[in-house]
């Protein structure tokens, strides 16, 4: 091959590095493929800030609106933490009661559509109204259902040229990683 053709094929390689996102050291077309594709903290939290606010509803009468997440890397865990402000409605309650629910979770790559979601959730921290998780049976069952609730949702989701690229390079995404500053991950040969 000559020296152009190489440095065609490195550039190429580069490209579709970058088109994914991934690092790593390219060295030559033939045998290197990305081993991941990295989504930063800023590309997180504008994938995970369009999901909310979110309003749910459990047993008929009582409704829930999530909204404003931030969001902690939990790199020696493998999950990430999220805090989010939580509104519990009127329906059963004599007034709305406004307060914040803090809880961790693992992620998982859903192929079906192609979307990173939550995962082994556990509520840690749950304040509504003069209400606490620790002082009420209450707060602990409003806990549970928001497990239920929250147990699934879409963090993030690949974007078309992305797939398009895993499949051109007979690549599929596997298991999540949490970074100090984002998320990788990993690709495995498609089998």
């Amino acid at each position: 091959m000559s020296d152009r053709g190489v440095r065609f094929d490195r550039r190429r390689c580069v490209i579709l590095g970058l088109g994914l996102g991934a690092g790593g050291v390219l060295a030559g077309c033939a045998t290197i493929v990305p081993r991941s594709i990295d989504i930063s903290a800023a590309q997180l939290l504008d994938a995970l800030g369009r999901q909310f606010p979110l309003n749910l509803r459990a047993l008929d009468a009582l409704e829930l609106m999530v909204a404003t997440p931030r969001v902690r890397f939990l790199p020696q865990e493998n999950r990430l933490g999220t805090e989010l402000d939580l509104r519990v409605g009127e329906g059963w309650l004599a007034r709305a009661v406004q307060g914040t629910i803090g809880f961790t979770y693992g992620l998982r790559y859903e192929p079906s559509d192609r979307s990173i979601r939550m995962t082994d959730l556990r509520v840690e921290r749950l304040e509504a109204g003069a209400y606490s998780l620790s002082q009420s049976r209450g707060s602990r069952l409003a806990a549970a259902l928001a497990q239920q609730l929250l147990r699934d949702v879409t963090v993030y989701r690949l974007k078309p040229e992305q797939v398009d690229l895993l499949q051109r390079l007979r690549v599929q995404p596997g298991p999540v990683r949490v970074l100090p500053q984002g998320l990788a991950v990993e690709l495995r040969p498609m089998g």
